[in-house]
């Protein structure tokens, strides 16, 4: 762990203060200077809890700016030598979630994307299912196009409701989609609405990622969604 400057872990606090509150010229300042936080701060439960809500936001740039800053609280480089030792820890069983979120998050910022996601993919079939969810989490953040499909088949085939749950608020609302990603992977959610091979449990997932995605509320209506789904240009 870096040591920490507490000046700079003061002002980086104060920025993401704003940026959880909304600010998005604060969001634009960190997607610029949060690099030269890297081995001068530190993830503490003040930060961990202001880059959470900033995470929840509706708005994609303050998500990719609570992504970039806790990069560099947890003191990873935004570059390939970054990468080399988030793997590098990848074999841990008890960094594993960590780093695979942590290849998700570098990969989203434009940090070796296509390998990162490709070697977050390898972990979609471990028998762990912690393990799995944790894979998932990681490609909503990674969130290219190449992801979505990924994330449906887990969502549809993974056999723990806990992985099928994950791909779902991933594609829905907790991952980095952008509204136009997430609109086409509604289209597969509103044909499986009435798929007998889905449990209840993942028809109704489906239902509050489409409610999510849309901002509708049709409930378990599948004519309704298609009518919804086939206006959408």
């Amino acid at each position: 762990m870096s040591a920490m400057d507490a000046p700079a872990q003061l002002a980086a606090e104060q920025l993401l203060q704003r940026v959880a509150s909304g600010d998005t010229n604060a969001a634009a300042e960190v997607l610029t200077h949060s690099s030269e936080w890297t081995g001068r701060t530190q993830r503490t439960p003040k930060s961990e809890q202001l880059v959470t809500a900033a995470l929840n936001s509706p708005d994609l740039h303050i998500r990719q700016a609570a992504l970039q800053a806790e990069i560099a609280l947890d003191g990873v480089t935004l570059d390939q030598a970054g990468v080399t030792y988030v793997k590098s820890v990848l074999g841990n069983p008890q960094q594993h979630t960590w780093a695979l979120w942590m290849l998700g998050a570098l990969a989203n910022r434009g940090i070796d994307t296509d390998h990162n996601a490709k070697v977050i993919e390898t972990y979609l079939a471990d028998p762990d299912v912690t393990v799995r969810a944790a894979s998932v989490d990681a490609l909503g953040i990674v969130a290219t196009d190449e992801t979505v499909p990924m994330m449906l088949d887990r969502f549809r085939n993974d056999p723990s409701p806990v992985v099928q749950e994950r791909a779902a608020c991933g594609l829905a609302q907790s991952g980095m989609y952008t509204q136009g990603q997430r609109i086409t992977a509604s289209k597969n959610l509103v044909d499986w609405l009435d798929d007998s091979l889905l449990t209840q449990q993942q028809q109704g997932w489906a239902v509050q990622a489409l409610s999510d995605i849309s901002g509708q509320h049709f409930g378990n209506d599948a004519a309704a969604w298609r009518r919804w789904s086939d206006g959408i240009k």
